[in-house]
C-alpha cells in the first residue's frame, strides 16, 4: 500500500480512540455535522479524509492536523509522516488495470500507485449529476451513471461472457481487499459499494443488461436481486450490490464472485465497480432545489382556458399520489409535462429504485431525474388545506376551491297534489243527453247521480277506457279514487262491479242513438 493510504489508516486508528467531545470539535472545525452518536461522528470524519485526500489536499491536511492537535501529546501520532505531494505521474504497479489510467502516486515513492481517487460525487468538490455526471479519474465510460450511484473505480478486468445458446456457463472472479486499495473504502464508508455491472457491448456508455437467465453467488451464497428487469429493455434493472456478501475487513481473504448464465444469443460483458451511492432522501432533497413557479402554473391554466378550440370549464385536481394513493407530501412532476397532476417525489424515487423505467406515472412520457421539480402551485394547495381534503376544483382563471366551498345545486321538489283526500271517491260519467221513461224524448237538462264535489272529471280522457288518477296527484298512502265511464258500451268494457245505488234506469237504449240511456229517478 502507498504511504498515503497508510497515513489514512493511522488517522482512522486515532479517530477510534477519541471521545465524543473531541470528535465533535473536529467536525465543527471543518463544517461537518456535530449531531449523532460516536460511530456517526467517526464515520463523518473518515469520509471527509477519503473525499479530500486527492481532490483537496489542503483540506485533507487541515483535517489531519486538527486530529493530531486534539490528540496532542501522543508520540505515536506525532510520528506520522507528512502528507506527500500528489503528482499526475503514472508508475508501474502490480495491477495491470491501474497501468491503463493516469493514476496519482506520491512523488518520489517506490510504492505501487494508488488504485483510487475519491471525489465528492465524482467531481472535485462537487456532486454528481445525471446522466452526464463527471467520473473519477479511474472510472471508465462503459456504463451510464444513475441518480442512485456514481461509478468511481473498476475492480479488475472486463470479463467476457461467451454466447451460450444451449448450455450454462460461469464466470468466476476472485478478489482480495489487500490487492485493491479501493475496497478499503467499502468496508468503512457506507455510501461506497462494490457492484456487479453487465452489458451487451464492450463500448459505452450503455445501459445495464443481464442475460435473461442468470444468477450471482458470492462466497457460495446466493445474491437476491432482480437481474431481469423488463424483457428486451436495457436499463430497467440496477447493478448488483455485493458488498454485504464480501469479507473486506479480512484483507487477505480471497472472495469469490460467481456469475452463472444460460441461453444467450450474444456476448455479454461483466465488471465489478466501486460506486458511491445516494439515498432516496438525498435525491428528494435535490429535487426540492428545483421549482415550477406558481405564476407559471396559473399562466398555463389561463392559456388553456383562452384557447378558442377548447371549452373552458373547471377541472378537478387530486391531492393523492397516483403511485402510493396517499396524500402528496412533496408534489413533483416533470418540467415538460403538460398536466397539473403531481406525484410524490419520494414514492416516485422508491418506484425507480425497484425498477428504473423513468416515465411519468401520469402521462407516461419519458422523464429524467434532472427534469423533476416541485410544483409550487400544488404545494400551496397542500399547505392551505387539511389532510382530510383529497381533491380541489381549479377554475379557468387559476383559482381553486375545495368541495365544501362548491355552491349547492338548486333542487326542485315535485308538486304533490292534495286534491285527493277521500278514500272512496266515486265519479259517475253520463252522456250529455237524457231520455224520459222509454219515450225517447230528450230531457230538458242533464240528469246524473249525485257525485262528490271533488271530482276528477277535469282530468278525464275522451271516450275510451277507464280513467285513472295521475301518479303525481296521489297524496300519501290513500287509495286513488275510482272513475267509471258510463259512456262506454257493454261490448267495449267488462261489466263494472255492482254498486249500491238508490236510482234505477227504466229506459231502453234506442237503436238509432250513439249513447246509452240515462238513469231516471223513481
Amino acid at each position: 500500500m502507498s504511504s498515503t493510504n497508510s497515513d489514512i489508516r493511522s488517522l482512522e486508528r486515532i479517530i477510534s480512540t477519541l471521545l465524543n467531545k473531541q470528535l465533535q470539535q473536529i467536525c465543527s472545525s471543518h463544517g461537518l455535522k456535530t449531531s449523532g452518536v460516536k460511530a456517526d461522528l467517526q464515520n463523518r470524519i473518515k469520509n471527509a479524509l477519503y473525499e479530500n485526500h486527492t481532490s483537496d489536499p489542503a483540506n485533507y491536511n487541515a483535517i489531519r492536523n486538527t486530529i493530531l492537535n486534539i490528540r496532542g501529546g501522543n508520540s505515536g501520532q506525532q510520528s506520522l509522516p507528512p502528507l506527500p505531494s500528489l503528482t499526475g505521474q503514472s508508475h508501474g504497479g502490480r495491477n495491470t488495470y491501474y497501468n491503463s489510467y493516469n493514476s496519482y502516486q506520491p512523488g518520489g515513492s517506490n510504492m505501487p500507485q494508488l488504485g483510487h481517487n475519491i471525489s465528492n460525487g465524482g467531481g472535485a468538490g462537487g456532486s454528481a449529476g445525471y446522466p452526464g455526471a463527471s467520473r473519477a479519474p479511474h472510472a471508465d465510460n462503459l456504463f451510464k451513471n444513475s441518480p442512485f450511484y456514481t461509478i468511481e473505480t473498476r475492480i479488475g478486468h472486463l470479463h467476457t461472457c461467451p454466447v451460450m445458446s444451449n448450455h450454462r456457463n460461469s464466470v468466476t472472479i476472485s478478489l482480495k481487499a489487500s490487492d485493491y486499495a479501493d475496497l478499503g473504502r467499502c468496508a468503512t464508508y457506507l455510501p461506497y459499494k462494490v457492484m456487479v455491472f453487465c452489458g451487451g457491448e464492450n463500448t459505452g456508455p450503455q445501459d445495464i443488461q443481464f442475460p435473461h437467465q442468470s444468477e450471482i453467488k458470492v462466497n457460495g451464497e446466493d445474491v437476491k436481486h432482480n437481474l431481469r428487469g423488463l424483457k428486451n429493455k436495457p436499463g430497467t434493472t440496477h447493478p448488483v450490490d455485493i458488498t454485504p456478501y464480501l469479507r473486506l475487513k479480512q484483507t487477505n481473504y480471497s472472495n469469490t464472485v460467481e456469475f452463472t448464465y444460460a441461453l444467450t444469443n450474444k456476448k455479454f460483458y461483466l465488471a465489478l465497480y466501486v460506486c458511491k451511492t445516494y439515498s432516496i432522501d438525498e435525491l428528494v432533497t435535490k429535487i426540492k432545489g428545483k421549482k415550477i413557479s406558481k405564476a407559471s402554473v396559473i399562466r398555463d391554466i389561463s392559456k388553456k382556458a383562452n384557447d378558442s378550440d377548447v371549452v373552458a370549464t373547471s377541472q378537478n385536481l387530486s391531492l393523492l399520489c397516483p403511485i402510493s394513493w396517499t396524500r402528496l407530501k412533496v408534489p413533483c412532476r416533470g418540467i415538460s409535462c403538460n398536466h397539473n397532476q403531481c406525484f410524490d417525489a419520494k414514492s416516485f424515487m422508491q418506484l425507480q429504485e425497484q425498477g428504473p423505467t423513468w416515465s411519468c406515472p401520469q402521462c407516461s412520457k419519458p422523464i429524467h431525474f434532472e427534469n423533476l421539480a416541485i410544483d409550487e402551485y400544488v404545494l400551496e394547495v397542500l399547505e392551505k388545506t387539511p389532510d382530510s381534503v383529497q381533491q380541489v376544483t381549479i377554475e379557468p382563471d387559476g383559482r381553486w376551491r375545495t368541495k365544501a366551498e362548491d355552491p349547492e345545486p338548486n333542487r326542485s321538489q315535485p308538486a304533490v297534489s292534495s286534491r285527493i283526500d277521500d278514500d272512496d271517491d266515486l265519479s259517475i260519467l253520463s252522456d250529455s243527453r237524457g231520455f224520459n221513461n222509454g219515450t225517447g224524448a230528450p230531457l230538458s237538462g242533464r240528469n246524473t247521480m249525485d257525485t262528490p264535489n271533488r271530482s276528477l272529471l277535469s282530468s278525464g280522457t275522451p271516450n275510451g277506457g277507464a280513467r285513472e288518477t295521475p301518479t303525481s296527484q296521489r297524496s300519501g298512502n290513500k287509495r286513488p279514487a275510482e272513475v267509471i265511464d258510463l259512456t262506454l258500451s257493454d261490448d267495449d268494457e267488462p261489466p263494472a262491479p255492482p254498486v249500491s245505488m238508490k236510482r234505477q234506469c227504466h229506459g231502453q237504449m234506442p237503436n238509432d242513438l250513439d249513447f246509452p240511456s240515462a238513469y231516471n229517478t223513481y
